[in-house]
Order: C-alpha cells, then structure tokens, then sequence
C-alpha cells in the first residue's frame, strides 16, 4: 500500500483505541474552541486526554500507556511526575502556593542560570516562553533605541506580535530561499509588524549576512533558536551562529539565543556547547520542573533596565512571576541535571537516531532524523535538513502514517514528529520505539 492508504489503515485503529479521548473531546468543543486551549498540541482528528504521567509513560483517559518521547515538548527531562519535584511540590504547596513577595527560592534558580550560562550575569522570571522573548526583545529596543527585529525563517519564538512572522510558512508564499518574505502566520497582525522583521534564512550564513548588512542600522536585535524547536529539531551550524554574533557585535545589535528548547542539550546551553555567547538569552520548559515558567537573561548592562533602583527604564511585572512552585521545582530539576545525565541523554538520543535510520535503511523509506543531545526530530525526506523549507518538503502522508502508527504502537510524539529522550528511560524505552516504528512501516 502506498503511505496515504497506511496512513488510514493507522487512523482507523486510532479512531478504535480512543474512544473516550473522542468523548472529551467533543464536549469540550461546546466551552474550549477546538477542544483545548493550547493550539500547539492539536492534531487530527482529535488529540487524546491524557489522564496521568508517571516516569516515562502516559496514560490516556482510555487506558492505554505510551511512552512519552515528547514530554509536554521537551520540558519533563526527568520524565512525569519526577519523585523529588512531586515531594517537595507537596511540602511546600501546604505552606503557600504564591505571595505578593518574593521567595528563597527564585534566587536559588537564579543562582544556577547565572552559573551555568555563559551570557547570564542577571535574570529575570516569566511564566511562559512567549514572555520570555516579548521582554527580551523589548529590552533590546530600549537598550539600543532601535525598532526592527531579524528573526530565522522558521524559528518560533511564542506568540506575541513581533515574533509571529515567517514560523512554518508555505514556501511557495514566501519569497526566495535567499531572501524570504515576510510573512504573518496567524491573522489579526498589524501591517507594521511585518514591516518592522527582517527575516533570515537559517543556516545560510552568506544570504543571512547580506540581508543583516542592508538593515544594521535599523535592527535592535536578531533572535535565533540555536536548534528549531517545534519547526523540526533541526541545529544551526557553528559557522552560522559565529557569524550571527560577529556580525551583531559589529554593529551593535542584540544577539537573542532563544533556548526554551535548545537548553536541554547540554548544562550551559547550546552556547555552552558551541562557545559562542549571545548577548541575551530566554528559557522556558526545563527550567520550571514541569511547571509554567519562562526566563529572560543577558548581561548586567542590559539587564540593570529592569532595576527598580534605576528608573526602571523597562518595567517588568506578573502576578505569578517566580512563583515559589515553579522555583522551587526548576531549582531541584537543575540541581539533578549533572554532567552525567547530559551525557546519558546523548548517548541513548544518539542511539535512537542511529536505530531510526537503520530500520528505515532496511525498510528502504527515505529518512533524515535531525537533533542535538537529547532532542530528534524524523523527515521523510532523501535530502540533508538544514532549513525549515527542507523540513516542508517531507512527505505529509508518511508523517501521518507513522505518527498514528506510533500512537497505536504505545509511543508518543509531537505530530511534527520531534520528540526527546527524557532520563526516565533506558535502553529498552529505546529499543521499544525503534520496534514500533519497523512494525509501523512494515504494515500494508
């Protein structure tokens, strides 16, 4: 069969394993539009309710267990419902879950940001990523009194305004691949906003130059995902980011390293990794231990706009904004995060990515599986990845059909197909999933 009639051979059984999951679902429609509230995680033809984690599964409201190589897109590194995060949670959720003051233990997760990321002399907490990147760029602007953003040609930076340009856009509608158009990818964006971005094509260092040459003037800030996160888990390449922070440097522009994603690969961060250090720096995902929670960081000169003392020259505010939870769980979670679990994640990622390609070599299906540490990412494709326009060319029908199949088959994944290896697992969580994936393929 071809993968479009496999793709619905996997739908049918689907449609069979998630009967109550369709139940939820449709009375949901009648309070959430589309079921949820998190457009991100939606899928055809309905997603699943989960009604538990713990370790590296979860269970759907019908009962059936699926190891989570997603989990809640990439933030739970330790798996769910991590025991010293929940024991603590416990603890201090009896003595008060927010005050109107801060707490012991923002400082605590300051403390190991400042530490271990090379860009990060101060910092400051949100409660989302998209936060994280508004104040980032906002503090940019003030600093440089400049008004127009570059961001990469696939790069997703949350959902305010200034970053919803150019995310997963159809490459027909987007200009040149030397040159892309900006181009808004939800409505209701005012006019100026396209007129104030400059967008990157990602990892062509030449085009990227010229086009950053044209507008250094202009710019007060370029942002970057060191790895495309939910665009394809696909890295920059050094000489890329190298050039992006000479050239910034030169022109005094805000270098923005958005990690929310990326800060799973390695204690410092991909700037760690590769030696190249931006100017400032946003988090999210891991940092909170499973909890909300977002994190803006950079230099003392920048960062010293948020000071009160001083002015403050940008103001900064958020009810929950380090929340003693959400500290208190993203402190215990870096605080675990040692050398040596790093080093564990990579070795069973890499042993996935070499297990995908070898049951896709067998089965003769095109496949490039993209990553770095603990983060992958499959494209049906016979071409290398570098780019979000290599990502679009993939072939949706084997997407489909192995993201159903994979469902089916008790593992769990983004519908883009890009998961992560949390340290919940083993080599047996490993070797399951290459197992499904061949019997998924093998099928019709």
């Amino acid at each position: 069969m071809s993968p479009k009639a496999d793709a619905w051979v996997e739908l049918d059984r689907y449609l069979e394993m998630t009967a109550a999951s369709r139940s939820l679902w449709k009375a949901a429609q009648s309070y959430l539009p589309g079921g949820d509230t998190r457009s991100s995680i939606f899928w055809k033809p309905y997603p699943i309710y989960i009604e538990r984690g713990e370790g590296s599964h979860v269970y759907d409201v019908d009962g059936t267990a699926r190891l989570d190589f997603i989990g809640c897109m990439t933030t739970s590194v330790f798996g769910n419902a991590y025991p010293p995060v929940v024991q603590a949670i416990q603890k201090q959720a009896e003595r008060g879950i927010a005050y109107n003051a801060p707490n012991r233990y923002q400082i605590m997760l300051a403390k190991f940001l400042c530490e271990r990321v090379p860009s990060v002399d101060m910092v400051r907490f949100t409660n989302s990523g998209t936060e994280a990147t508004l104040n980032a760029i906002r503090a940019a602007r003030a600093f440089t009194g400049r008004t127009k953003l570059a961001k990469c040609e696939g790069g997703y930076h949350g959902t305010h305004d200034a970053v919803s340009v150019s995310v997963r856009t159809d490459p027909a509608k987007a200009g040149p691949d030397d040159r892309p158009s900006a181009v808004g990818s939800v409505e209701g964006l005012p006019p100026e906003t396209l007129e104030n971005v400059v967008v990157l094509p990602f990892n062509d260092t030449e085009a990227s130059r010229r086009l950053l040459e044209e507008s250094a003037g202009e710019l007060a800030a370029v942002i970057v995902e060191p790895v495309l996160g939910s665009s394809g888990m696909v890295p920059a390449q050094w000489e890329y980011l190298r050039m992006l922070r000479d050239l910034t440097k030169w022109h005094g522009i805000v270098l923005i390293f958005d990690e929310v994603i990326s800060f799973r690969v390695a204690r410092g961060g991909v700037q760690e990794l590769y030696d190249i250090i931006p100017d400032m720096t946003t988090f999210g995902k891991v940092i909170g231990g499973g909890f909300p929670v977002g994190a803006f960081g950079g230099s003392k000169e920048i960062m010293e706009l948020f000071d009160p003392l001083h002015g403050p020259a940008v103001v900064h505010a958020g009810t929950f904004n380090g929340n003693p939870l959400t500290m208190l769980a993203g402190g215990i979670t870096l605080e675990h995060l040692t050398p040596e679990v790093y080093e564990r994640l990579e070795e069973m990622t890499n042993a996935l990515r070499e297990g995908i390609r070898d049951v896709c070599l067998e089965l003769e299906v095109p496949v490039r599986v993209t990553g770095l540490g603990s983060l992958f990412g499959l494209h049906f494709v016979d071409k290398p990845v570098l780019t979000w326009r290599d990502v679009a060319k993939g072939d949706d029908e084997r997407r489909n059909q192995v993201f159903w199949g994979l469902m089916n088959e008790g593992i769990m994944l983004a519908p883009s197909l890009v998961g992560a290896v949390s340290a919940a697992m083993t080599e047996n969580e490993i070797e399951a999933f290459t197992e499904a994936l061949r019997r998924v393929l093998s099928r019709g």
